[in-house]
């Protein structure tokens, strides 16, 4: 036990901040998702989930975003689906509606982003800003 008394740990670089979402993507992608698949597909959870060691939270200081969760689990497989479980395994068969409807729900965005009442960063008058 003299051995612990002298060890010591250091971080090389400061730890990942708390990852908080943009309640404004959140709220936006529950509507289309509810819209888009079914009420009893999608969960919104409105409490802190503890993420304090999360990297996505670096993207989310400088964009608006907001981390979503894809239920891969199937207990009458035996599939768990809890990330960073030693026994996680996902079945595959989820993967196929999570990619499509997040890609669903950029497209949208996108598209209401190009709309015609969109504002470019730095118009003042409502018009776009020349390129």
């Amino acid at each position: 036990m003299d051995s612990l008394t002298s060890a010591r740990v250091e971080f090389a670089n400061e730890p990942f901040p708390a990852m908080v979402c943009s309640p404004g993507v959140s709220e936006t992608a529950a509507t289309y998702l509810h819209d888009t698949l079914c009420d009893c597909a999608v969960l919104v959870f409105h409490w802190a989930f503890p993420f304090n060691g999360e990297d996505f939270a670096l993207f989310l200081r400088g964009v608006p975003g907001a981390m979503f969760f894809l239920g891969v689990a199937n207990p009458e497989a035996g599939i768990n689906g809890a990330p960073h479980a030693p026994d996680f395994a996902a079945d595959e068969r989820a993967l196929g509606i999570g990619v499509r409807a997040m890609a669903g729900f950029l497209s949208s965005r996108l598209t209401a982003r190009s709309g015609p009442h969109h504002h470019s960063p730095g118009s003042t008058d409502g018009h776009p800003s020349p390129a």
